[in-house]
């Protein structure tokens, strides 16, 4: 499951900042922990950026998941 695998790179220690790629091909760099969470129930992701914006995700959206390469325009 999508969502398990967001858990594993959340605890990564140290944290590298990651992509997170949808179906539709949208993405988004994860840069920190504070600006990712995963609901109890699996199924919702939320992103967060810098400038307080946020993004709610159904888990399912989620194609995969990499490691970012460099900074990106869009930081979840």
């Amino acid at each position: 499951m999508i969502a398990d695998e967001v858990e594993e790179i959340m605890q990564a220690d140290p944290f590298k900042p990651v992509r997170i790629v949808l179906g539709n091909r949208q993405s988004f760099v994860v840069a920190h922990t504070d600006y990712l969470k995963v609901s109890p129930d699996r199924r919702t992701v939320v992103l967060c950026d810098e400038g307080g914006h946020f993004k709610i995700l159904n888990a399912q959206q989620i194609k995969f998941v990499e490691p970012a390469k460099g900074r990106s325009s869009k930081t979840g």
